[in-house]
């Protein structure tokens, strides 16, 4: 038997009992006399109680209402019948065990549910540590652009090569998403990937960093090279036409743009400062 079979066993014997327990005091109140038919209202509400507390996974306050709950019906029903000999009847001991077994059913109930969401987020994140591309722009994702630059740079050092680094933002992203429509938006997400991929070298690689548009490129190139594709990408962009069809209304995109070369005595093969240097150029580009 596997873990998800177990936890759909207990899900559904916790189901079982609470049900069979909600029957039970539904039925104990259309049976009690007229004289208790008050206490088993408040009995059965206070039940009602317990499993809401339980079901919200607060089991822990749910069992200390239940004893509670038990308790002080308890006193109650002994203190009428050593003051007044009141009879002790058989509904008074369903609405003893009563409260205590809702709230532990529902608890098993939940449980096995609890069990199984946090199974079905741990395959969620071994899922999404899997996937290298962005959905949207079809690039390769943060991820793979760290796993290449590691590549990439071992390669530049051994063939004595420069490498760069380019990282393309939008200028107004915030502007932009609050005044397009959600589909709006991410086809100038994608009109802009296919616009640097078109215009960088066939060699470089570009990746989509983020889901705000933000777009690197690993250029292999100094920065003479890197500046040339930088003023490309802007003259790309800037272009009447190039977010042409997207809106009704003509849309104006800018961008902002930073390079740095890979120095390993800067650097010392740290990818993730690599990454962050060439963000903090960004606030140059004004």
């Amino acid at each position: 038997m596997n873990k998800n079979s177990f936890g759909y066993i207990i899900q559904d014997v916790g189901l079982v009992i609470l049900l069979v327990c909600l029957f039970a005091g539904s039925m104990t109140v259309s049976y009690t006399d007229k004289s208790m038919i008050f206490e088993a209202v408040v009995m059965l509400s206070g039940t009602f109680f317990v499993i809401l507390l339980s079901g919200f996974k607060l089991f822990g306050l749910g069992i200390t209402m239940a004893g509670i709950q038990v308790t002080l019906y308890t006193a109650y029903r002994l203190y009428l019948f050593l003051s007044y000999d009141t009879e002790i009847s058989v509904y008074c001991y369903i609405w003893i065990l009563l409260p205590l077994v809702s709230a532990a059913s529902m608890y098993l109930f939940v449980y096995g549910n609890h069990r199984l969401e946090i199974e079905n987020d741990i395959l969620k994140k071994q899922v999404e540590e899997l996937v290298v591309v962005n959905p949207l722009t079809k690039l390769y994702n943060l991820r793979s652009l760290y796993n290449d630059l590691n590549v990439q740079v071992s390669y530049a050092e051994r063939n004595k090569v420069p490498l760069s680094l380019m990282i393309v933002v939008l200028k107004y992203e915030s502007e932009l998403r609050s005044i397009l429509s959600r589909h709006n938006y991410e086809m100038i997400i994608q009109r802009l990937a296919q616009l640097v991929v078109d215009t960088v070298r066939v060699e470089d690689k570009t990746y989509s960093i983020d889901n705000k548009g933000s777009l690197a490129v690993i250029l292999t190139c100094d920065k003479s090279g890197s500046d040339i594709a930088m003023r490309r990408i802007k003259s790309q962009v800037s272009q009447r036409d190039a977010f042409a069809g997207i809106a009704d209304a003509a849309i104006k995109v800018e961008v902002r743009i930073a390079c740095l070369e890979y120095k390993k005595d800067k650097f010392e093969n740290n990818m993730i400062l690599f990454k962050q240097k060439v963000e903090n150029e960004l606030q140059y580009d004004v």
